[in-house]
């Protein structure tokens, strides 16, 4: 689910909104967890204060036979192009921590993130995807040239 230009900072589970009170499954459970470890990002210094986090954790079930698959999307507001780096590098790490402790490893490859930094005027700065686990980076070929 993308979320809505009017939904309310806060966590959404399938476009409803949610309460760390509400009961809910896993994966409703690390959309909470994630929040609340950007609120104190933000805190930390780490995400602009005047920014505004909404997350929307969806599952989507295409059929008896696929796996349900796992959509958590991060709105931030009020960024500009030079903090939308740092931001994400924040959101990143939290994310790349919590996957392992919310997420089972046969769920990985079912779970996306979309991150969605908007400017001061509501304006996409583009998007960022993110996987668990991350990719390794290439590592240099030892093979010499000829």
């Amino acid at each position: 689910m993308l979320i809505d230009y009017d939904w309310e900072p806060g966590v959404w589970i399938d476009g409803q909104r949610s309460s760390v009170d509400d009961t809910t499954d896993e994966f409703g459970s690390f959309a909470h967890c994630v929040h609340n470890d950007l609120l104190a990002a933000r805190d930390a210094g780490l995400i602009p204060v005047h920014s505004e986090i909404t997350i929307d954790a969806t599952t989507i079930r295409p059929s008896r036979d696929w796996p349900p698959q796992m959509l958590l999307t991060i709105q931030f507001t009020g960024l500009t192009e030079s903090t939308e780096g740092k931001v994400a590098d924040a959101a990143f790490a939290i994310l790349d921590r919590r996957c392992p402790e919310y997420l089972r490893p046969d769920q990985f490859a079912n779970y996306v993130g979309g991150l969605c930094p908007l400017d001061e005027d509501g304006v996409t700065l583009g998007t960022r995807g993110h996987k668990y686990p991350p990719k390794a980076p290439a590592s240099p070929s030892l093979s010499r040239p000829r």
